[in-house]
């Protein structure tokens, strides 16, 4: 796992030229929390039918509901629901930076949202991945609170999972986690609609422009 400088950056809603300090600063904190963090997830795979409202995991009663959800996972029978965090660990370190500056600490939580939006990435690829081994594609992800995609519908997840147990994961009554550093999101499973064959025989420069699926090659 890498932390994208340029993602700090963007975080900390910085753009332009070189701050020699500020590089420093990065490269410093992002070489801490890969050495000190140790970031853990769970991921779990659900049939799931589709209602007015959105979509229903099978044999629950859980319902993902909204305008987001039913476009994103139209066409989808399965879904991938994953929980991702840095641990209490990155609360410590986060302490820890405050401590010594306001500086340390701003540039340490922009490190921080960087590495787990890192590690997020590669559970995305391997899901994409995985999928396209069996002739399917998989939607983007989608989080609580995207959209219209219910806050609500955080606990459902962390339940489903069971991820307070597993990761320690703990839900306020604003439906925000602790650690902070923590993520849930959903990615849908379809057939693919396109001919992967004639796809590998066209002509095109760039293959990923006929293709749906979503991974780590098409971001780059």
């Amino acid at each position: 796992m890498e932390i994208d400088k340029s993602e700090v950056k963007r975080y900390l809603r910085i753009s332009g030229g070189n701050d020699d300090g500020l590089d420093s600063l990065i490269d410093e904190l992002s070489q801490k929390a890969l050495t000190l963090l140790c970031p853990k997830s769970i991921l779990n795979r659900f049939s799931v039918t589709h209602e007015d409202g959105g979509i229903r995991i099978k044999g629950t009663d859980i319902v993902f509901g909204g305008n987001l959800v039913k476009s994103v996972f139209d066409g989808c029978d399965e879904i991938f629901i994953f929980a991702a965090t840095l641990t209490l660990q990155s609360e410590s370190l986060l302490k820890q930076c405050f401590a010594k500056s306001t500086v340390d600490g701003i540039v340490c939580d922009s490190v921080l949202t960087a590495m787990i939006e890192s590690y997020c990435d590669e559970i995305d690829d391997s899901i994409c991945k995985q999928v396209a081994k069996e002739g399917k594609t998989a939607t983007r992800r989608i989080s609580c609170g995207y959209g219209d995609f219910p806050l609500s519908c955080q606990k459902d997840i962390l339940d489903i999972l069971n991820a307070p147990k597993f990761l320690g994961i703990k839900l306020n009554e604003n439906n925000m986690m602790l650690p902070n550093k923590t993520v849930t999101a959903v990615m849908g499973v379809k057939k693919r609609d396109f001919d992967t064959a004639s796809c590998m025989e066209s002509n095109s420069k760039n293959k990923c422009d006929c293709c749906d699926a979503r991974c780590g090659f098409k971001r780059q």
